[in-house]
């Protein structure tokens, strides 16, 4: 009851300020294990179209940028949300006609820096006889998204090939660093692991170098700036025997290079096939790394597991396991940390006839997590994702479908920040 009180007090205090909960919605506030989240979550669009996964983004002014890939009759496209409170306040189309997405099975990638708000998508190679071929595009919008300028090609290799599962991310030095899947000098994973970066806030890319050619070929890589300005990129490292385990690797300037891949773990998982589930890694601001992923280690049962660590990633904590229901199968975890140290997983829990999106909280920097909490409530809801403001408000998203319609969602909410320890 108290952590309600406390986050009704921060919601009525910050009343007005751009992006936050306006104080005519704190009554509908309900308690999850340290963060307080609005009953209604906000219905974006509904569509008979396909819609594909979410990504969210807050900007340095706690505005909420939200983003998905939309296919109707027409084709597809990149839409981009702005959600001020608890509406949505712009809807922009991203792309230009013909350079849409490729395909809709995975969410854009979206960054705010220096120079503005970042999208990404991987559009079609048209060329004969190509199968699967695509370009990556990064486009900017220095209005808030509101706008946008040219898109940029990044991958620089002018092949027929794949160049996808990108992510993105944006420092204030103006700097966008970019890791994406790619198709050329592979090994024989199938894919290896590509880097690039702008340092004109997106005007130009540098070019492309290979971090790694063993990387599992549809499992997304993922990026994260620490306190101390070191970049890191995680990603799911296809080794001998088709054991595709979860690695990171770090650079120290900037994205000129990167050093030799850690093992985050040897769950010594053997597939002999593309599971489609990338990993999370975040930082707190006492440089705590927080890894999270899939796996079904050496007796095939699927668990999602967050380790941490303290000394760069040269040793990790004894992972928690996020999944404990022995009635159901957990999928898509996806993790955000407040710089205090509260983590929020959220991800997919299956049985015979239902999907639902689900979410557990860390208050104590991940050395334990509280009671699960249902978010979805149709039948079928998938592709959650999460992403936390400085202040402390949390902002959710995810797909429900109710046949014939597809439906996005979002939901936000409050961290009790009192309640986080910021102890090691």
């Amino acid at each position: 009851m108290r952590s309600i009180v406390v986050a009704a007090c921060v919601l009525l205090s910050l009343r007005g300020t751009v992006g936050l909960l306006p104080a005519a919605d704190v009554a509908e506030l309900s308690e999850a294990a340290g963060l307080s989240l609005l009953e209604r979550p906000l219905s974006v669009i509904e569509t008979p179209g396909q819609l594909s996964p979410p990504a969210l983004q807050f900007d340095q002014r706690g505005l909420l940028y939200l983003a998905w890939f939309e296919k109707q009759q027409g084709g597809a496209s990149v839409k981009l949300a702005q959600v001020e409170g608890s509406a949505i306040s712009a809807v922009a189309q991203v792309n230009r006609k013909g350079e849409g997405p490729s395909t809709v099975h995975q969410s854009p990638g979206v960054a705010v820096g220096a120079g503005g708000l970042y999208v990404t998508w991987s559009s079609a190679n048209r060329t004969p006889g190509a199968m699967f071929a695509s370009d990556l595009r990064v486009v900017r919008s220095t209005d808030s998204g509101r706008t946008f300028d040219s898109p940029v090609q990044v991958n620089d290799d002018g092949l027929p090939i794949s160049h996808t599962f990108e992510d993105v991310t944006a420092v204030p030095e103006g700097d966008v660093y970019l890791a994406w899947l790619d198709g050329r000098n592979k090994e024989r994973s199938g894919a290896g692991i590509l880097f690039a970066r702008s340092t004109d806030q997106g005007g130009s890319i540098e070019r492309n170098f290979q971090i790694d050619g063993m990387a599992c070929p549809c499992c997304r890589p993922m990026l994260a700036v620490a306190p101390d300005g070191q970049l890191w990129v995680a990603w799911r490292k296809v080794f001998d025997g088709n054991v595709r385990d979860i690695v990171v690797a770090k650079s120290a300037d900037r994205g000129r290079s990167f050093d030799r891949p850690r093992l985050v773990r040897k769950d010594n998982w053997v597939f002999t096939a593309c599971p489609h589930r990338g990993p999370s890694v975040a930082f707190d601001r006492f440089g705590r790394m927080y890894v999270g992923w899939y796996t079904e280690e050496t007796d095939e049962q699927p668990r999602l597991l967050v380790a941490t660590s303290d000394d760069q990633g040269n040793t990790f904590t004894d992972p928690v396991s996020l999944h404990l229901s022995r009635t159901s199968v957990p999928d898509q975890l996806r993790m955000a940390v407040h710089p205090d140290g509260a983590v929020v997983a959220v991800w997919e829990e299956l049985t015979g006839v239902r999907k639902e999106t689900v979410m557990r909280i860390s208050m104590d920097r991940g050395r334990s997590f509280g009671p699960l909490k249902k978010l979805s409530t149709a039948a079928k809801a998938e592709h959650p994702t999460v992403a936390i403001d400085r202040s402390g408000r949390v902002a959710l998203s995810w797909i429900e479908h109710t046949f014939p319609m597809n439906r996005l969602l979002v939901q936000q909410g409050q961290l009790d920040l009192e309640r986080i320890t910021g102890k090691p």
